[in-house]
């Protein structure tokens, strides 16, 4: 991971005796020194790639055991190419995937991803994600679920929307149901990662966890280095004795 680099400020020195000495000396005075710009690490997604025009992919491991991968694209940006990346990896291989945004993920999108899977001769789930048909057909089977009589395994999910999460809704769609209410159960249960402020603080908060990590493991570097140097001179000395 790259370190922030903050360049060290320089002494306060007054300005009016350097000039002098400068105009002295036939120089022009030195313009003052300018702080670098701090270099924020960045978050290299996982499966996302950029093509021979700068285009952005998302190159998927759909199958361990063969090494399969299958890339995708171009999508827009590497936010896109990589919750494209975390789509078909779930669909595939379930929660062993190594997801970007997991946490941004409900438990039925995710289920949708496996059923789109497991149609696998009706529907492509690759060239779903990647031809921007995706999130109609979720919408789709999002409102299908809400008008099911019998809720059967989506039973907590309903549950959750008109209990749990009751206040979100907001009463004007719960009083008028309907269109009104299917539409804010799709909006509910939309990817958050397809918002960018839930993407930047997710990033933030990953970033803050590695650095947290990175700070950790340098500490008990330096304490087994310490320790190394306080063991060492009593072994010197057992020799000499």
């Amino acid at each position: 991971m790259t370190t922030p680099v903050v360049s060290a400020s320089a002494p306060a020195i007054s300005g009016a005796p350097v000039a002098a000495a400068a105009s002295q000396a036939g120089r022009p005075p030195a313009a003052p020194r300018q702080q670098l710009p701090i270099r924020r690490p960045q978050l290299q997604y996982a499966g996302v790639r950029r093509g021979p025009n700068g285009e952005w992919l998302a190159h998927v491991l759909v199958d361990p055991e063969r090494g399969e991968h299958r890339t995708v694209g171009p999508f827009p940006d590497e936010h896109a190419a990589a919750l494209a990346h975390d789509r078909i990896a779930i669909a595939f291989l379930g929660d062993s995937a190594r997801a970007n945004f997991r946490p941004a993920f409900h438990q039925i999108e995710q289920r949708f991803l496996r059923l789109c899977r497991t149609r696998a001769g009706e529907i492509d789930v690759c060239r779903l994600v990647a031809e921007g048909t995706y999130e109609d057909r979720y919408a789709t089977f999002l409102r299908s679920v809400l008008a099911l009589q019998r809720w059967g395994e989506y039973l907590n999910v309903v549950i959750d929307f008109f209990v749990g999460r009751a206040g979100e809704i907001g009463e004007e769609a719960l009083v008028e149901g309907g269109e009104k209410l299917a539409a804010r159960f799709v909006e509910m249960h939309r990817n958050k990662a397809t918002r960018p402020e839930w993407r930047e603080g997710y990033v933030s908060w990953v970033m803050e966890r590695e650095e947290d990590r990175r700070k950790q493991q340098q500490q008990q570097r330096d304490g087994g280095c310490a320790g190394a140097s306080a063991v060492q001179p009593l072994q010197q000395q057992q020799k000499v004795l």
